[in-house]
């Protein structure tokens, strides 16, 4: 008798385990795909402030800076970054040139555009281009985090409707993927600041 118990307490304990390893734990999901981003703007401060805002999140990694339209196709091919953010105006080759030229050699990656101008046929060209999203500069504070999101997923993200723009091109929003919460206070005021910047360049 007395070994019969330690016999079933065993065969008990080895179903347990065995019934214990069938069942998968929790797994930890990522909140958004990773994401290598390419920053272009011939102002410094401006770069620094959208790699402040894009490099807090989470999955989200700035691979290169470039502060010319040429330059940030050089960096595209060499770098080939999922998205790219390019300003439309940079010394030389124009914002949307360097679009066409980055989509023409590498039609994976997406781009979204930022200006400090936003009109009906400015909306035109960067679809034309290619462009997958469009941010002011004013905006990008608040918009950019979910437009590279947005442009990051497949689909397009246009930061607002131009005063011009006729009901054929509907803005789209979608739901902000993250606060700056997770920044230092240093780092939260660094981008007050650069935002500020932005507003007073229009």
């Amino acid at each position: 008798m007395a070994q019969i118990f330690p016999c079933i307490y065993f065969r008990l304990c080895k179903g347990t385990l065995r019934h214990a390893l069938s069942i998968p734990g929790p797994r930890r999901l990522p909140i958004r795909p990773s994401l290598r981003i390419l920053i272009a703007d011939d102002h410094a401060v401006v770069r620094f402030g959208l790699k402040t805002i894009l490099g807090s999140q989470e999955g989200w990694q700035v691979v290169g800076e470039a502060k010319s339209g040429a330059e940030a196709l050089a960096l595209a091919i060499q770098l080939q970054p999922d998205i790219v953010i390019l300003d439309i105006n940079m010394p030389g080759m124009s914002g949307l040139d360097a679009l066409k030229a980055i989509r023409g050699r590498l039609p994976a990656t997406r781009a979204v555009v930022l200006t400090l101008h936003h009109s009906l046929e400015l909306v035109r060209e960067i679809r034309r281009a290619g462009g997958k999203g469009y941010v002011t500069k004013s905006d990008a504070d608040r918009d950019l985090v979910a437009a590279v999101a947005a442009v990051g997923a497949g689909r397009n993200y246009f930061t607002q409707r131009p005063v011009d723009t006729a009901p054929g091109i509907p803005a789209m929003s979608v739901p902000r993927p993250a606060d700056f919460g997770s920044l230092s206070a240093r780092e939260r005021e660094a981008v007050r600041n650069i935002a500020q910047t932005m507003r007073k360049l229009l």
